[in-house]
Parts: C-alpha cells; sequence; structure tokens
C-alpha cells in the first residue's frame, strides 16, 4: 500500500481556500459598494438648552427645492417617512411631521453624496451647516432604489436606528437624489 504524501494535497487545498476567501472579500466589498449606509455611522447633534431662532438661508431653500429629479423621488422621500413613523409606533413613539425646510435641506445634503458619501460636505465643513439652526440628526444611504431597502438598512445600523427612534426629535425630511443610476438618501431630522 502507498503512503500518501500529505503535502501534496494540504498544499493544494489551502490554496484553494486562500484564493475563495480572497474572491469572497472582493465581492463583500463589491455588494457594500453598490449599496450601504453612511461608514461613519449616523450624525447627531444635541438638543439646544432654549430654542434657537429659527433662520434659513433662502438660497438653500432654493437649491434644495430645486434639485428634486420629479415626483416619483418626491413619492419615495414621502414613504420613506410613512415607514419610519412606522418603526416609531412600532416603539411606541410619536410620527414624526414632514418639513419641508428639513427635506430642501436634505436634498441639499443627497446632492453633495455623490461627490463626498459623508456627513463631512465637499467643501470640508460639517453636515449641518446647510441650515443649523433645524437639523440635529443625519442618516445617509445610498444604492437603495425602493423606501423599503433605505429604511431597513438605516434600521439595521444601531446609530442609524437611534436617531430614526429617538423620542426627542419631532421632524424630518428625506431626500432622494439620483446620480449615475445611484439613489442617494439624505434623512435630516430636527427637535422644533
Amino acid at each position: 500500500m502507498k503512503s500518501v504524501n500529505l503535502k501534496k494535497i494540504l498544499i493544494p487545498l489551502v490554496l484553494a481556500v486562500v484564493v475563495l476567501c480572497v474572491l469572497f472579500g472582493v465581492f463583500v466589498s463589491r455588494v457594500r459598494m453598490n449599496a450601504g449606509v453612511d461608514e461613519e455611522d449616523a450624525a447627531l447633534r444635541n438638543k439646544p438648552k432654549a430654542a434657537p431662532s429659527i433662520s434659513i438661508d433662502p438660497s438653500v431653500l432654493a437649491q434644495g427645492n430645486g434639485a428634486w429629479q420629479g415626483q416619483n423621488y418626491m413619492n419615495a422621500a414621502q414613504s420613506a417617512l410613512a415607514i419610519v413613523n412606522q418603526q416609531r409606533a412600532n416603539a411606541g413613539l410619536g410620527a414624526l411631521r414632514w418639513d419641508d425646510n428639513l427635506a430642501a435641506c436634505a436634498m441639499v445634503r443627497a446632492t453633495e453624496q455623490p461627490v463626498k458619501f459623508s456627513h463631512t460636505r465637499p467643501n470640508g465643513s460639517d453636515w449641518y451647516t446647510v441650515c443649523p439652526s433645524i437639523m440635529y440628526g443625519e442618516n445617509l444611504a445610498y444604492g437603495f432604489s425602493s423606501p423599503d431597502q433605505a429604511v431597513n438598512a438605516w434600521m439595521n445600523s444601531p446609530a442609524h436606528r437611534d436617531n430614526i427612534l429617538k423620542p426627542g426629535f419631532v421632524s424630518c425630511g428625506i431626500g432622494v437624489y439620483e446620480a449615475n443610476g445611484t439613489w442617494y438618501w439624505s434623512q435630516e431630522f430636527g427637535y422644533y
């Protein structure tokens, strides 16, 4: 009876496992590049001790309101808020009210995402500098072409979920922007 040379069996087997692991890692990173939530997690600012003087730059409103690419994107944003409000109801929380000003800010942020997918704006400033007097929380997502997918991604991320289920938030605006076939979502939260 011939003896089996373990080296001849183990070396190809180990190499095959290594190749499969590398290929799987490339596949997973490709999937993450095509859809996901912001890797920095959600963004949040503390509620001010006193209500701020609400001032909204008219140019921000014009830019945000002018960035909508059609009614189907507006419908998707409002459907996402309905799903968010169902999640809040399931947690015993009140519904968030749609805020047109936050939606305009969300659209500004959504249009910035293809340039820099981050809570830091393309110009290097913080996310809330679009309108500091009303923006207190932000969730971002990309690659999801339905409200269900975007909200599910947020709910499956602890920090994003915390923003959605934050008891102090009362208002929300969501922006949806498509660039090169990829949908970018920005969800902005307010205390007022």
